[in-house]
């Protein structure tokens, strides 16, 4: 099949040559005003040597995004496949019982702008780009045909989707059925997941070694503060190691916080030995530290503050805020898990936040581990612009 030819400027084909997946704008000679969002094209050099075949969306200023650099590889459903089962291949390093975790993750995957996650028996697909929601119907056979699940929901509540000129709506299924309530296990914590209306795509897949290491260390803890607890998955986890554990959870969502309730019950555990605080992190932080309160494990994993570079110095001054009132809860020699979901801070950048927090708070502390991509959440060498989570795991002293 021939696809249309995009050539480079001079000295532009460096990072592409060099397994970057992304080229802007600029980069190209020209762009033809004929070739729709969406559209699948080939990237030449300036001298029209092939480098590589992905989708281009004219209307972005970053407008192609690699899906191959064998030049004899058709983008078709058995491309798709082929990905899909590459994909599945890395999951099955995973332990049996885990029935839930990122299947593709876009860019690390092959697929630019493609996610998938897996839900037991069932996907949650998420389209943000136009290349991906042009090939939708294909993708969705291809995904049933590689996986076959009970059923595949995709989720178009993403902001992403707006920056690429396509609609944001809600959830359909898009193959077999999916039900509104889904178990999953990990490990011995089992967690319900709404898969239509949950954040994200139903559960934070992602903290899943951030979790085990919580459960890991809970033995030797008799309290845990659980913020922007969603769900209950870090108390639920620190519940597994040690069923002792005084938690408290605080969100800011009534639905979360009962959902929470609800995973607590799946589990074993009584909720009303335990607290679950609808509240607003900063204003309980405030408050729980005026009263003298003092955990000996505090979990802070706060929504993205900065999803793009404009907004990184903004981002920086809410992580020192936000540290800084999570280190004055935690008890001499306790523990604080601080995480980052945002794009727009890197791991570097992160840590100073953290850093002039302690500082701030006049605390001292020992880093114990970082945590960055796992297993179902890979990433592609120098592409750094993909490493969105990052998570500190300090004794303050």
């Amino acid at each position: 099949m021939a696809y249309s030819q995009l050539r480079l400027h001079p000295g532009r084909d460096y990072t592409l040559r060099h397994g970057h997946p992304w080229v802007f704008s600029g980069a190209f000679r020209s762009i033809p005003r004929d070739i729709p969002p969406g559209a699948v094209v080939d990237v030449l050099d300036t001298e029209g040597n092939w480098l590589a075949r992905g989708h281009l969306n004219p209307a972005n200023s970053l407008a192609f995004r690699a899906l191959t650099r064998d030049e004899r590889e058709e983008i078709d459903a058995s491309f798709y496949a082929r990905r899909f089962a590459r994909a599945a291949a890395l999951r099955a390093l995973l332990p049996a019982d885990v029935t839930a975790y990122r299947l593709v993750h876009a860019e690390a995957d092959g697929l630019p702008g493609l996610i998938v996650d897996r839900y037991d028996r069932w996907l949650v697909a998420q389209f943000h780009t136009a290349g991906v929601e042009r090939d939708r119907e294909k993708i969705s056979q291809a995904l049933a045909q590689a996986i076959q699940p009970e059923g595949i929901l995709a989720r178009d509540d993403v902001n992403a989707r707006g920056r690429e000129g396509l609609a944001i709506g809600g959830a359909a299924v898009v193959y077999g059925d999916v039900p509104e309530s889904v178990e999953i296990r990990e490990g011995a914590v089992r967690y319900l997941v709404d898969p239509y209306h949950g954040q994200k795509t139903g559960f934070f897949l992602d903290q899943r070694e951030k979790r085990a290491c919580i459960a890991e260390l809970a033995p030797h803890a008799k309290s845990l503060l659980n913020c922007f607890s969603y769900s209950g998955g870090f108390a639920l986890a620190g519940l597994a190691g040690h069923p002792a554990l005084r938690t408290v959870n605080v969100d800011s969502s009534a639905p979360a916080l009962e959902l929470a309730r609800r995973n607590y019950t799946l589990n074993g555990h009584d909720p009303a030995a335990h607290a679950f605080i609808d509240s607003d992190v900063t204003r309980y932080l405030q408050s729980a530290a005026a009263a003298g309160e003092a955990f000996d494990m505090v979990i802070l994993d706060p929504p993205a503050f900065a999803k793009s570079l404009s907004a990184k110095e903004k981002a920086l001054r809410a992580y020192e805020r936000l540290n800084m009132l999570g280190v004055r809860v935690v008890a001499p020699g306790g523990l604080l898990l601080t995480c980052s979901c945002s794009g727009g801070v890197d791991s570097a950048e992160f840590e100073t936040a953290v850093r002039v927090a302690l500082a701030r708070a006049g605390r001292m502390a020992q880093i114990i581990t970082f945590f960055g991509p796992s297993l179902d959440h890979p990433t592609l060498p120098g592409f750094v612009e993909d490493r969105y989570l990052k998570a500190l795991l300090l004794r303050v002293l």
